[in-house]
């Protein structure tokens, strides 16, 4: 039956002759038993085809397939030990003929380059590795390690990436106030994307004013939608109630919550904005900020319980990835040598006095290597510069 259907495009025409098409069947498949090798028409023809060849029997070609099969496996669940994340897909089928069913699975993962990369690139750039004093990179798990296995534990996370983090984790934890952002949503898109609102709304305002969309990659989007929303909230609402399809305005009640988390998320946009500069060095601004917000975010008031709520998430999500911050030596060292700071944002008992030990074992090997260094160019020939 597989032969001999043909669909339109399984047939040639033969240019020779006029409207003559020829059948072309498709490719046999050719899935053969092991017991092939135990057929004499196969024998005669192995033997035609290589005489000095010794066609195994069919115990010995499952033996071998199945000590192949035993030595590939091995190396694979070696290196399947050893990999951090893998993908899962699956699929069952079943067997016609003996009614059998399968499941198939198929593991999917990626053998990370990075550090390998980094090297190559330190290289091709003559930048000497051992040179290199600290790595920042964002709180994924492969760039760390990738990061350790190139140039040893230097890695430091990128603050406003951690800061992103904590926004986002806590705004997605609060469930209610995910609701009501979504509502804050369905009215910003109805304005996109409803020309004559939009119309309304910069003639209301009288300027080139849009409320903003929220870009789910960086959390502060969602706080300038809402920041924006709340500063035309009047406007907007004159507008929405002059259009029968317009979605439903925010209560009172949704908009002094709204404030309330403005309120909350303001220190954090802050501390994102002063880290986030390019011209100035905010590696000494890291500790100093963690322990201002944590001054601003712990002492507010909020009545709303969704507000206390978003305000308690914030408070553990910093605690869980800033609670060790000031262990970070590079940004310990670099507070304290910043005579803005110094010791004064330190909370931790312990890690202040750990960098300034590590300081002083950097000062005591410069001076010790330029006391090597000025003895043996004493010894030296050479008139002194």
């Amino acid at each position: 039956m597989e032969m001999e259907s043909t669909s339109d495009a399984d047939k040639k025409c033969d240019s020779s002759k006029d409207d003559v098409c020829v059948s072309i069947p498709p490719a046999p498949k050719h899935n053969q038993p092991f017991t092939i090798v135990e057929n004499e028409g196969f024998r005669s023809l192995i033997k035609v085809l290589a005489p000095h060849y010794e066609l195994p029997s069919e115990t010995t070609l499952t033996r071998r397939v199945d000590d192949k099969y035993a030595a590939l496996s091995t190396v694979f669940k070696a290196k399947l030990s050893n990999i951090e994340y893998v993908t899962l897909t699956t699929d069952m089928w079943s067997e016609t003929m003996s009614m059998r069913s399968f499941l198939g699975i198929t593991a999917h993962f990626g053998e990370e380059h990075i550090a390998e990369m980094l090297l190559n690139t330190c290289a091709e750039w003559g930048i000497d590795s051992d040179k290199v004093s600290a790595v920042i990179t964002d709180n994924a798990a492969h760039m760390v390690k990738a990061v350790d296995l190139a140039f040893g534990k230097k890695h430091i996370p990128c603050f406003a990436h951690t800061l992103n983090l904590v926004a986002q984790n806590a705004v997605q934890q609060c469930t209610n106030l995910q609701n009501l952002i979504t509502k804050l949503k369905e009215i910003v898109t109805w304005f996109k994307q409803s020309n004559v609102p939009s119309i309304e709304l910069r003639e209301a305002t009288q300027k080139e004013t849009k409320l903003i969309q929220e870009v789910p990659t960086r959390w502060n989007s969602t706080y300038f939608m809402i920041e924006r929303f709340l500063e035309l909230r009047s406007v907007v609402n004159n507008v929405i109630i002059r259009h029968k399809n317009a979605p439903p305005m925010l209560t009172a009640s949704e908009l002094s919550i709204l404030s309330s988390v403005l309120q909350i998320l303001r220190p954090i946009e802050a501390a994102t904005k002063e880290v986030s500069g390019d011209k100035y060095c905010t590696s000494s601004k890291v500790i100093p900020l963690i322990h201002c917000l944590l001054l601003k975010v712990k002492p507010l008031q909020v009545e709303e319980s969704l507000a206390q709520e978003l305000q308690s998430l914030i408070l553990k999500e910093i605690d869980k990835r800033m609670g060790v911050i000031e262990r970070v030596t590079p940004l310990a060292i670099a507070t304290i040598l910043d005579p803005r700071f110094k010791k004064m944002h330190f909370t931790d008992s312990l890690a202040c006095p750990m960098a300034v030990s590590k300081i002083k074992e950097m000062m005591k090997s410069i001076v010790q290597n330029e006391s090597v260094e000025s003895d043996s160019s004493d010894l030296s020939d050479k008139p002194e510069e």
